[in-house]
């Protein structure tokens, strides 16, 4: 506006009048018109409406000024100095300040009714002089008035970021919970909860740990924020704030001081500055906890907490749908008794894993073993002895194995082992261990009789060497076992 005083003063200095259009044809446009006609050295140059037979634009027209339907024209005017804005529609005021020339200003609104004032004012006085200083005062209440304004917009700016954000968040939970009944994979949905803490609450650092119940241990599952190996793999459950978690609930430790026993589910626990852990419940059952920490300090607010506990509750239900869907599956390929796993699983694996031996150029061995008169074992000591034989031997196989060997319980007594990357001097070490330690393995038979032992015969074969399919490799390991029998039992034998 002091750009717009001095332009106007400007203006009548320099030729006596003031070039103004007038947008808006209503009654107060038209009332203004009739003002401004009568005010001198002011030149009403232009009426805009869209409406054709709106008050001001027939006024105009009567009085043989310029009248158009289109915004555009006005900023084609020559000489125009002034726009009064008096439509009270926003698109006409964004329109004529994206197409206003640079000589040219425009107002709007509360400024349009000032000058009307003002211009009332001006009628009734012929001091050119106080129309200016008026003029003044009327930028000075628009100035103030658009300062208002300013700060009401970044008022609503802020309350509409804050009111996105949440949004936003709230659109990311339904997202995070709708994905968690999706997924039937315990790391998947693991990964989903950590995921999960991070985008919901911000969390620099998150990860989930499952309950081993036979170790009593806490076992790391999931993590994000820093690489795997960052965290310990296993925790007792008396240990850290997941051993507190586990025993008290939800523990927070805004400021973990150094050296802190707390932290030290973290390989490095003094890289941790700030965290906090709950317990994820199945009812009664805490199946694992949830951790979340910063290398910085973080005081969990009681709405991050309230989020924190929903996405634990949520996750809960995942989890423990997840484990249960893992154990089916688990006893869908497990032998009951042995829990080996059982003979179709056993096919599918070693054609998987025959398939990979051929594509890289690995090595691949079979063992198929076979309890020495087992028959006349039973007949002995009963079937019941003879299970708790085969339950021995099954766990002294998986004793001598490594994680990425398959081993199943073939049928009745026989039992095949898959030792992927393993030739057969390899194969022949891991049978021989096998065999030594059920030669060795005492049986409790019954009240008052001495232990015994059982034997075991074990025939090897490997890939490329004793077959090139899974067929002939279980042959040529199943001929060898029998070998080994001929050869007087308790032995290992070679595929010829």
């Amino acid at each position: 506006m002091e750009q717009l005083a001095a332009k106007a003063a400007g203006a009548v200095n320099r030729s006596g009048r003031m070039n103004i259009a007038i947008a808006g044809g209503g009654l107060r446009a038209t009332s203004v018109l009739r003002l401004l006609s009568d005010v001198e050295n002011l030149s009403i140059v232009a009426v805009y409406d869209s409406n054709r037979a709106a008050p001001a634009v027939r006024l105009a027209e009567e009085l043989g000024i310029f009248t158009t339907t289109e915004i555009s024209e006005l900023a084609q005017i020559s000489g125009l100095d002034l726009v009064l804005d008096m439509s009270e529609e926003p698109t006409v005021q964004r329109a004529l300040d994206r197409q206003r020339p640079s000589g040219m200003e425009v107002i709007g609104g509360c400024g349009a009714e000032l000058v009307w004032d003002l211009l009332v004012a001006k009628k009734r006085s012929e001091e050119q002089e106080k129309i200016f200083v008026e003029l003044q005062v009327a930028y000075d209440k628009i100035r103030s008035h658009e300062r208002r304004l300013q700060a009401s917009k970044e008022a609503l700016e802020k309350a509409n970021e804050e009111l996105e954000s949440r949004l936003a968040e709230i659109f990311f939970t339904h997202e995070f919970f709708k994905a968690l009944t999706s997924y039937s994979s315990v790391d998947d949905v693991a990964s989903l909860i950590v995921d999960g803490a991070n985008g919901i609450l911000g969390a620099e650092i998150s990860c989930v740990y499952l309950f081993e119940q036979q170790t009593w241990t806490l076992r790391l599952r999931a993590c994000q924020g820093r690489p795997e190996e960052t965290f310990r793999p296993v925790v007792g459950v008396s240990e850290t704030i997941l051993g507190a978690a586990f025993r008290d609930g939800f523990t927070q430790q805004s400021d973990v001081p150094q050296g802190s026993g707390l932290a030290g589910w973290v390989v490095d626990p003094d890289e941790i500055r700030s965290q906090a852990a709950l317990p994820l419940r199945s009812g009664e059952s805490i199946i694992g906890v949830l951790v979340i920490a910063s290398a910085t300090f973080r005081d969990l607010t009681p709405a991050e907490r309230d989020r924190l506990q929903v996405i634990g509750n949520q996750s809960s239900l995942a989890l423990q749908n997840a484990l249960l869907h893992e154990e089916l599956e688990r006893l869908s390929v497990t032998d009951r008794l042995t829990e080996l796993y059982n003979h179709g699983y056993f096919q599918q694996r070693l054609e998987e894993e025959l398939g990979r031996a051929a594509r890289f150029g690995h090595s691949l061995a079979l063992i198929m073993l076979d309890l020495d008169d087992f028959k006349l074992f039973n007949d002995r000591f009963g079937h019941p002895k003879g299970d708790k034989v085969l339950q021995a031997i099954s766990s002294i196989i998986t004793q001598n194995l490594r994680e990425i060997d398959v081993a199943a319980r073939y049928g009745g007594e026989e039992f095949i082992i898959v030792l992927p990357e393993t030739d057969v001097e390899g194969a022949r070490a891991v049978a021989e261990r096998i065999r030594a330690s059920m030669q060795e393995y005492p049986f409790i038979v019954g009240e008052g009789l001495d232990p015994v032992t059982q034997t075991v015969s074990l025939g090897v074969a490997a890939y490329p060497v004793h077959g090139l399919n899974a067929a002939r490799l279980v042959e040529s390991a199943d001929n060898a076992m029998y070998q080994a029998k001929r050869c007087g039992k308790n032995r290992v034998m070679i595929a010829e």
